[in-house]
């Protein structure tokens, strides 16, 4: 698909004021299952239009509309929440962490202020304290199965934003529209698939069906639907967000991004094709009696329990990782997330591929563009698959003999998938924005001397997030001495430009796809974080398109976009007695 250039224009004084007014009590926008299928159809009836996937999508979406704007959710998978549930990662990740301090006084408890349930976006931790059956794992005090979290967390939340929020399921984006002077969206295409009869959907791997996903035309497969999502012509103005997985927007937009790790910290110049390990996460389930499952005819070297190697009881450790349902020893009816590193340095490990880059060269994406199809390296993502079916087996055959490999099996179910695997890999970094004046937000803004207790506290402060830094680097690919001496952060603080992008005055972006550094986004991409930018990026949304604001004029009144936002989501830290 092209990227095509049209006039921009806007409408202004009290009549967009009473429009605004209206749309927020309209009838229900029919959802994309109810319109007629198969016809082209032209939408400019949102004040907000989110490419999503990730978990921060999903939280801008439900900030957006709660904050009172007609919101367009595009999601590529069946199933809302993105590395919470389709990309198989639903283990909360919280910060754990401490700091030494130098004059030998009691470490700073970096977790303990993050867990604190005042700095915590009240709508997550409401979703996380309403999970009725917990898996006994030790990384996260939060593991859940992905199919029941979005049967009874994140539906009942997208229920409950009602007419306001439209969500379009198995929906991907295409091609986007620039304004003639090309500083602003004003048109989005995406393509719908419905699976025919007899087509589970989720039965062949994303590496063989992709290309299917992003076609326009009917296949053996799906039939299709092309959606345009255009800015509104009258009252009030769209803003876009960009919260995919893949930064799609950034790419297809045919302005600069950031992608792969930076020379400096901060700096714009980089290489685009050394990032972060991607790992198709799965499930297994221990039977009470022996199951048939034939191996799959794949193949990948170098596994083993990497970094427990010399443990006794590295097999046991391994299998409560990422419980997600069960308690105790092993036993019928565990069912285990599996989502275990590689290490370099014993060079052997589990599903994490670390052998080459899931995103194209930026060359690459370019040539990509008028044919758009995620913009991912589809030899890599198949390799991936083959490593995580070949962990499985291999990870089963090494069960003690009180648990019995054949009692092992893939968990189908709690994927939401025939094949086994998650639906879509887990990203760890993605294309990135530069922000306005070329804002990025830097790892040296998320730590400090431990007296300074925070990260900077910016004055456009707009989120909060603590983790350190955690790099997952793939082989052959060296990476810099600032990265590789990075890891405490202190509690930071995520400013307002982060979330903007320096040429597109209606886009933002939340999670991984933020104006963010390399190092920076290996601190700032997990689930609470992206909930945290999702939810603050959702409510900037909001205002801007309710009133008629650029992301730099919302920059200029920034004191009430924070106070707006600070009814969804904390933006200072609260600090423990």
């Amino acid at each position: 698909m092209v990227i095509f250039v049209t006039g921009d224009s806007e409408d202004g004084g009290m009549r967009g004021l009473i429009a605004w007014a209206l749309a927020a009590v309209v009838v229900a926008i029919p959802m994309c299952g109810d319109m007629a299928w198969g016809s082209p159809s032209h939408r400019e009836d949102f004040d907000v239009v989110i490419a999503g996937g990730s978990t921060a999508a999903f939280a801008a979406a439900l900030a957006a509309a709660e904050s009172g704007a007609r919101t367009a959710l595009i999601e590529p998978t069946d199933w809302i929440g993105g590395q919470l549930t389709s990309s198989g990662v639903p283990a909360v990740d919280e910060a754990w962490h401490s700091i030494a301090r130098a004059d030998g006084a009691a470490p700073y408890s970096v977790a303990a202020v993050a867990r604190l349930p005042a700095n915590i976006t009240p709508s997550f931790r409401s979703a996380l304290e309403g999970i009725e059956d917990r898996g006994n794992c030790w990384v996260s005090r939060f593991c859940f199965c992905p199919d029941a979290f979005v049967e009874r967390q994140l539906r009942p939340m997208q229920q409950r934003a009602g007419d306001r929020l439209t969500v379009f399921l198995e929906t991907v984006v295409t091609s986007v529209e620039l304004s003639a002077d090309r500083r602003s969206v004003v048109g989005m295409t995406c393509v719908a698939r419905r699976p025919r009869p007899g087509v589970h959907g989720y039965d062949r791997l994303p590496s063989s069906d992709l290309p299917d996903w992003y076609s326009a035309e009917d296949s053996p497969r799906f039939t299709k639907q092309v959606i345009h999502f255009g800015a509104k012509a009258e009252a009030g103005r769209t803003v876009f967000i960009d919260a995919t997985e893949w930064g799609e927007v950034l790419a297809i937009s045919g302005h600069d991004y950031l992608q792969g790790v930076e020379d400096v910290d901060g700096g714009l110049v980089g290489h685009d094709r050394c990032c972060q390990a991607t790992v198709f996460c799965f499930a297994q389930e221990l039977h009470a009696d022996e199951v048939v499952e034939p191996d799959r005819p794949v193949h990948a070297d170098r596994l083993g329990y990497g970094a427990y190697r010399d443990r006794p009881d590295a097999w046991e450790k391994i299998w409560t990782y990422r419980r997600i349902r069960g308690r105790g020893a092993p036993a019928a009816g565990d069912v285990c997330l599996q989502n275990w590193g590689y290490s370099s340095k014993l060079e052997e490990g589990g599903n994490d591929y670390p052998f080459g880059c899931l995103l194209l060269a930026r060359s690459d994406a370019r040539r990509q563009v008028e044919d758009w199809a995620g913009g991912v390296d589809l030899a890599c993502l198949k390799d991936a698959e083959d490593r995580a079916f070949a962990w499985h087996q291999w990870f089963r055959r090494q069960a003690p003999p009180a648990v019995g490999p054949g009692r092992i099996a893939l968990c189908r179910s709690v994927m939401g998938t025939e094949h086994g695997l998650a639906k879509l890999p887990y990203v760890r970094d993605t294309r990135r924005a530069i922000g306005l004046d070329g804002f990025v937000l830097r790892f040296a803004d998320l730590t400090g001397p431990v007296d300074q207790r925070t990260g900077t506290v910016f004055p456009d402060r707009i989120a909060l997030g603590a983790y350190p830094a955690d790099i997952h680097p793939i082989e052959g690919c060296s990476m810099p001495a600032y990265c590789v001496a990075a890891h405490d952060t202190l509690p930071f603080c995520i400013p307002f430009r982060a979330l903007t992008h320096r040429e597109l005055d209606n886009l933002l972006v939340a999670g991984k796809t933020m104006a963010q550094s390399f190092l920076a986004n290996s601190a700032t991409r997990l689930h609470p974080i992206e909930w945290s930018t999702g939810t603050a990026a959702g409510v900037a949304a909001a205002h801007m398109a309710r009133e008629r604001r650029s992301s730099r004029q919302a920059l200029d009144v920034i004191e009430k976009l924070q106070n707006e936002v600070a009814r969804f989501t904390p933006i200072d830290w609260t600090m423990p007695p």
